[in-house]
């Protein structure tokens, strides 16, 4: 099964500087072309992600400059 995040990377990159103004350090949950939450942890984003999206695709990242941070995504559809 292949995940294709290329929509919530793409939207990551090109509102990262937008987001490091306001959420820097934080983990954003990208839905599409929308960032939709912030959370201070990634337990945080996570379960509001699990809350709101269930099983559905979503995609949680650092908001941070440095690209090469982990993230994560959730995909079983």
């Amino acid at each position: 099964m292949t995940v294709d995040l290329q929509t919530e990377f793409q939207t990551y990159c090109a509102r990262l500087p937008e987001m490091l103004t306001k959420h820097d350090g934080q983990f954003v949950v990208i839905r599409g072309a929308d960032p939709v939450h912030y959370a201070r942890t990634y337990e945080g984003a996570l379960d509001w992600a699990y809350q709101k999206f269930g099983l559905e695709r979503f995609f949680v990242k650092k908001v941070t400059e440095d690209l090469a941070a982990a993230h994560f995504t959730r995909d079983l559809g």
